[in-house]
């Protein structure tokens, strides 16, 4: 998980939120279809919770729009504010079990009071500073709080969905290529250093599952 920089909203919801009886669930298509690809284009096509990759079709990868702080904590006017939203993906919301969901899937399936995260921020780049990562791609935190909201609100470590195994995945094949860069030899902290500008500065498209490396990048420039 890392930081998302907001940017201008599209003028299609600056326009229709002027409007006098203008509410998020009665948004026309049009101009949620222009939200989310503006969302994604801020988010690298990445969740901002798991970092799957995410698009605005209508298939696995399918994008929905997330308020960081719940709807049912805000006013209307709030709903529809574009600072108030992140694309999320589909957290795998039409499965049986709420243990087999994640993001805002599994966040959504818990009472109106216990929705609101206890830390976490995806626009608060404060808020991350404590999230960490095991070798095995496990995401978690010593801080209680942090943990809580990776585990139980938005369920990260979800099985159903092998995040974990997801993560483990990205990183195993980032050492490929810095073994092929360096072979039988550890590659210098100036080589780890251009990867994690590299992985920072990404913008359009951003590597999925980058948090993690992101994170074991910085462990050995250290």
């Amino acid at each position: 998980m890392i930081e998302i920089k907001k940017g201008t909203e599209p003028k299609e919801l600056l326009e229709y939120r002027q409007q006098k009886f203008a509410s998020y669930a009665d948004m026309p298509a049009d101009v949620k279809k222009k939200v989310i690809k503006s969302l994604l284009l801020e988010q690298g096509h990445l969740c901002a919770y798991c970092m799957s990759r995410i698009n605005a079709d209508d298939g696995k990868h399918k994008t929905t729009i997330e308020h960081c702080t719940p709807q049912s904590a805000t006013t209307e006017k709030e709903r529809l504010d574009y600072k108030n939203m992140v694309a999320v993906c589909w957290g795998n919301r039409d499965a049986h079990s709420n243990d087999d969901k994640s993001c805002d899937a599994k966040r959504g399936t818990l009472k109106d009071v216990q929705q609101n995260m206890k830390k976490i921020n995806v626009l608060d780049g404060a808020t991350l500073s404590d999230i960490k990562y095991r070798s095995d791609g496990t995401i978690y935190s010593d801080n209680m709080e942090v943990d809580e909201d990776l585990n139980v609100r938005l369920n990260l470590n979800c099985e159903a969905r092998r995040l974990k195994e997801c993560r483990l995945q990205a990183l195993r094949s980032l050492h490929r290529n810095i073994t092929l860069k360096y072979p039988n030899k550890t590659a210098p902290k100036g080589y780890y250093q251009k990867l994690l500008d590299h992985y920072m500065e990404q913008r359009e498209m951003k590597e999925p599952y980058s948090g993690i490396l992101i994170d074991w990048l910085k462990k050995h420039i250290r």
